[in-house]
């Protein structure tokens, strides 16, 4: 039982002392050590803290020693660092705190404890792997402001414990692969997330050319570096050794093939976006592995391919783009690209452009099909006349994308030539959003703003809005276009009160109208896609 408070910092002085006799101390350890009511908040605690070093520099009896590390709390990494808390009070910390990170990385600053550090770090999960790798390297202030350098044995323990864990997520992967489940990208749920793993072999490239041939944990290894390792840290020789893990065959066998195998050669294709050495280190494996997710999945019959939404179609086609040596599966995929629904473009400058023309990029609703098809004519095995024959189908802006875009040469040179025999006539037409300033000088501004509201009519995009709120938001803006909004763009307009204004003059004075009005707006699945013009007409016909 403690010392009354008011006796209690006294107490803590008369701890301190160094002149303190042997045979005082089992009274000042049961003075100072709280009863089961424990600390009294707010500053006790400090107080008894700040009586430890001297206590524990002294005190040799176990029995008291041990009540002291009960008690300790957060202090006893800070005591490990020191020295005061050393081998034979190990067990008592065990027993009375938790196994946390900056625990182990106390212990681990004595040699002496390696092989309790050892045993605790083999029986860490990752996310405890991880919280002793960072706290081995952060700085403590209150002794020193220099990062510390990992213990070599700690490291060791570490990595070991790391690779054990992964190696035994990707072999139970294995086994079940056959009832695997998909997450929401598509992939399988249960495929080991290596990123963990990659920090902790970055900070030793020195041996990832011995652990991607080790024979236990290798295929980790090399899994971990394709995925999450930029490729210039990566020679040439450890890119070769991971060539066997590049085509994943551990997703051959999973469930719902088409999905599964499109995620494959999604996954296969990343790799090599971020290594593209291995378009010559890897090259068999990956015409194979290609292959052979186009078998399994059957993802370019024909069935299939109407099936897919269109960014899986691009997706499909950036990953045939880097993996596929078929001449015939990319003439596939290119007419599949193809036959996507052509882009449209509107000119919208902001405040921070200049006077230089916006690059196509910015004119399009989305570049989504023109970048697929220019991602497929760098494929060599790619009949290069397809996309020459092509030029004449897409939107001049798309023509324009290739110039200015990184492409092969030869393509960019042929957009050119075929830009340059078009005729501003015969070219797409590009409506520019303007200010009302603007729209001031000519003789019909609703005519203008019409062409906007044309020109994305049937597309969605990052600027399918921003035509909208400019037509709304314009002193030009007619009933007639504010019709052609969609309906929740102007029901949530509060600044024009548009929607409000038709409401009054639908309804008057009619409560039976009003009360319609709102059982329609609160009581329905609001469909984005209909107009603010569809939507009256809708609420016409339920006031009859």
């Amino acid at each position: 039982m403690a010392v009354k408070k008011s006796e209690y910092r006294m107490w803590v002085q008369l701890a301190q002392r160094e002149d303190l006799p042997q045979a005082a101390f089992e009274a000042v350890v049961e003075g100072l050590v709280p009863g089961p009511e424990g600390f009294d908040p707010g500053w006790q605690e400090k107080e008894f803290a700040g009586a430890l070093p001297a206590l524990f520099r002294r005190v040799e009896e176990q029995g008291l020693r041990d009540r002291l590390i009960a008690q300790s709390r957060s202090e006893i990494p800070k005591l490990v660092r020191q020295g005061l808390v050393g081998g034979r009070d190990v067990t008592a910390v065990l027993r009375h705190h938790a196994v946390e990170a900056e625990l182990v990385t106390a212990l681990a600053r004595h040699d002496r404890h390696r092989d309790v550090v050892t045993e605790l770090v083999e029986g860490a999960d990752l996310q405890q792997l991880m919280g002793i790798l960072l706290a081995a390297g952060s700085p403590h202030p209150e002794e020193s402001y220099e990062l510390p350098s990992v213990p070599g044995f700690l490291f060791d323990a570490i990595l070991l414990r790391a690779l054990t864990c992964f190696t035994a997520q990707l072999e139970g992967f294995v086994i079940d692969r056959t009832r695997e489940t998909a997450d929401r990208y598509g992939g399988p749920a249960r495929w080991p997330a290596y990123g963990m793993l990659a920090l902790i072999l970055e900070r030793c490239p020195e041996r990832w050319p011995d652990l991607v041939k080790d024979s236990k944990h290798g295929t980790a290894v090399q899994h971990t570096l394709l995925d999450h390792v930029d490729t210039a840290k990566l020679t040439d020789d450890v890119l070769a050794a991971c060539g066997a893990a590049v085509p994943l065959g551990e997703w051959a066998d999973l469930a719902k093939p088409q999905s599964s195998q499109h995620a494959r050669l999604r996954h296969i294709s990343d790799r090599v976006h971020r290594h593209p050495r291995l378009r010559e280190i890897a090259v068999e494996q990956l015409h194979a592995a290609s292959a052979e997710c186009l078998g399994r999945g059957r993802l370019l019959h024909a069935t299939s391919l109407r099936r897919l939404r269109d960014h899986e179609v691009t997706s499909l086609a950036h990953a045939l783009a880097l993996t596929s040596a078929s001449g015939k599966d990319l003439a596939k995929i290119w007419a599949a690209v193809i036959g996507l629904a052509e882009p449209t473009a509107v000119e919208r400058r902001s405040d921070f452009d200049g006077d230089e023309p916006l690059p196509p990029r910015r004119l399009l609703n989305n570049d989504h099909r023109i970048s697929a098809l220019a991602a497929l004519a760098g494929n060599p095995h790619l009949d290069r006349r397809l996309a020459l024959e092509v030029l004449e189908e897409l939107h001049s802006v798309e023509v324009r994308w290739l110039i200015a875009d990184d492409v092969p040469a030869w393509l960019k040179e042929a957009a050119a030539r075929h830009v340059a025999t078009v005729s501003p006539e015969k070219a797409d037409p590009v409506p520019r959003l303007r200010c009302d300033e603007e729209l001031d000088g000519y003789d019909d501004p609703e005519a203008v703003m019409q062409t906007w509201l044309d020109a994305v009519r049937d597309h969605r995009g990052a600027f399918f809005d921003q035509v909208e709120y400019t037509v709304i938001n314009s002193r030009h803006r007619t009933d007639d276009l504010v019709a052609q909004v969609r309906a929740h763009i102007v029901l949530s307009d509060y600044e024009h009160a548009l929607a409000a204004e038709a409401f009054f003059k639908l309804c008057g004075d009619n409560a039976q109208r009003w009360n319609t009005l709102i059982k329609l707006l609160t009581r329905e699945q609001r469909d984005f896609e209909e107009t603010f013009g569809e939507f009256l007409e809708r609420l016409k016909a339920a006031f009859e």
